[in-house]
């Protein structure tokens, strides 16, 4: 009997072990999703990239881990989660080190991506581990509980840390702290997580090539309208392929035996509403961090570390806003909190349409960081609550399809949005009245800010009324 307790007390350690090195995979993931949109403007000094290629560097990692999310969870099942991980871990862990290591810009983008792909074979088996591992129970609630408010706080970690490092060790050093972060996190798995069987059942391999070349292709598509013009054969054959790829990826998902993404989740119309504002969420926050990183550090002068610190408001209001929706949310509709969270996000948007070249910080640029937290502080719990609302033994795919929505805006948004800032700063630099280099920039940053914050108010709108059935417009779990 004593023995057995012993074993008790050993395992409900380890467990606790194994939330803490699981926590630090996946923050190290989200980190990364940041990371860059400090470093970048270094990098961009030190390898001469263009405007272009800087974009593609936060572009193409949201844009692998995103189309490729759905496949990740579904390779996990199958291989075994702590497998997945620990391979998910290995190669994050190489491509961190041969983006640091890079020495063009095609180097970089590729290290990227491959930080994206194998990001998206570690988060599915890091969130299914950890609810394998608090099954049931107060530990539970505490464990996803913890978890979920260090993934909150990991994009203000990423442009922190992506500060400190850049302004301390360079830029390259955003990338390679991974290794040995990586190297740490590994050991403690093993040692941490008991190895799971693999699983049964196929790998929908072409809904998953299929969902990753439309995007693609539409991602693609946005970008080459900077170069070639919005009505050039190369743009809309693009835009036309993605769109005829991904029809195709929904006829997949009709006819699959085990499909990547069940069309039947969005029978349930809060559940669509929360994709949607998952979806609306993604296209404005990485454009807005892009463009005020940028701000800050070319056109302002602040320093990276500097710059790193002036997003800390962000994530501020971010942990603030949380802690109120979470239990609001027991008594009021998420419909309320996607709208909400949505129409301030777009008026952070609207602010940063206002900024100028000699423009104070803490007048100007504090109430966009605070406007934007507020707005991610409503969507994402009331999101999270209304992907899963009703879900059932789908509830993880659920959850899945919400982050997928969640990256797959982002990726379009920083292609759209880049795009038009990058076309309206070269018309105006070229006009009849051509403005200088800064004052074309902020130019370009107002347009695509603009264009966010009017696609953020539609959504807002068509969310609330898509959302609006009253017999679900209360649900009646809890969050």
């Amino acid at each position: 009997m004593a023995q057995e307790t012993a074993a008790g007390r050993r395992s409900g350690v380890a467990r606790w072990w194994a939330l803490g090195w699981i926590s630090v995979t996946q923050l190290m993931m989200v980190v990364d999703g940041t990371v860059m949109n400090i470093a970048v403007p270094s990098a961009q000094h030190d390898l001469g990239l263009s405007d272009v290629q800087r974009q593609w560097v936060i572009t193409v990692y949201v844009l692998a881990f995103g189309s490729l999310l759905l496949l990740g969870g579904r390779v996990s099942d199958v291989i075994g989660r702590r497998r997945a991980l620990l391979i998910g871990l290995a190669g994050f862990t190489l491509a961190s080190i041969a983006g640091g290591l890079a020495v063009s810009a095609e180097m970089l983008i590729a290290a990227r991506a491959a930080q994206g792909i194998f990001g998206a074979l570690a988060t599915p088996s890091a969130l299914a581990l950890l609810s394998v591992t608090f099954p049931e129970g107060a530990d539970r609630v505490k464990a996803f509980g913890v978890f979920g408010t260090i993934m909150g706080a990991g994009s203000g970690i990423g442009v922190l840390l992506g500060g400190a490092l850049t302004d301390s060790w360079g830029w390259r050093w955003a990338l390679l702290i991974n290794a040995p972060i990586a190297l740490a996190a590994g050991s403690g798995l093993l040692l941490s997580l008991a190895a799971d069987a693999r699983g049964r059942g196929r790998i929908d391999m072409l809904g998953g090539v299929l969902s990753a070349a439309g995007l693609t292709a539409l991602t693609l598509g946005l970008t080459a309208a900077e170069s070639s013009g919005w009505g050039s054969p190369l743009t809309i054959s693009l835009l036309a392929s993605g769109a005829v790829i991904l029809a195709a990826f929904v006829v997949r998902q009709c006819t699959a035996a085990q499909p990547l993404m069940p069309l039947s989740l969005f029978a349930e119309r809060l559940r669509s509403a929360a994709f949607t504002a998952m979806l609306a969420w993604g296209v404005a926050i990485l454009p807005a961090f892009l463009f005020l990183s940028v701000y800050l550090q070319q056109l302002a002068g602040l320093s990276p570390l500097l710059t790193g610190l002036g997003f800390l408001p962000y994530t501020a209001a971010i942990l603030i806003t949380v802690r109120l929706v979470r239990p609001a949310l027991r008594r009021v509709t998420p419909r309320v909190f996607l709208a909400a969270g949505l129409t301030l996000l777009a008026a952070g948007l609207v602010v940063l349409t206002q900024l100028g070249p000699d423009m104070s910080y803490w007048t100007h640029v504090l109430p966009i960081f605070v406007l934007l937290g507020l707005g991610t502080g409503c969507v994402q719990p009331a999101a999270n609550s209304a992907a899963t609302h009703r879900a059932g033994r789908v509830s993880g795919v659920a959850g899945a399809v919400a982050s997928t929505s969640q990256q797959v805006g982002s990726s379009l948004g920083l292609a759209l949005l880049g795009t038009i800032a990058a076309t309206t700063t070269a018309a105006s630099l070229t006009g009849t009245t051509p403005l200088d280099l800064h004052a074309a920039t902020l130019a370009g940053y107002q347009a695509a800010a603009l264009t966010g914050a009017v696609i953020l108010t539609i959504a807002a709108l068509g969310v609330f009324l898509l959302a609006g059935r009253p017999e679900i417009d209360s649900p009646k779990e809890t969050p």
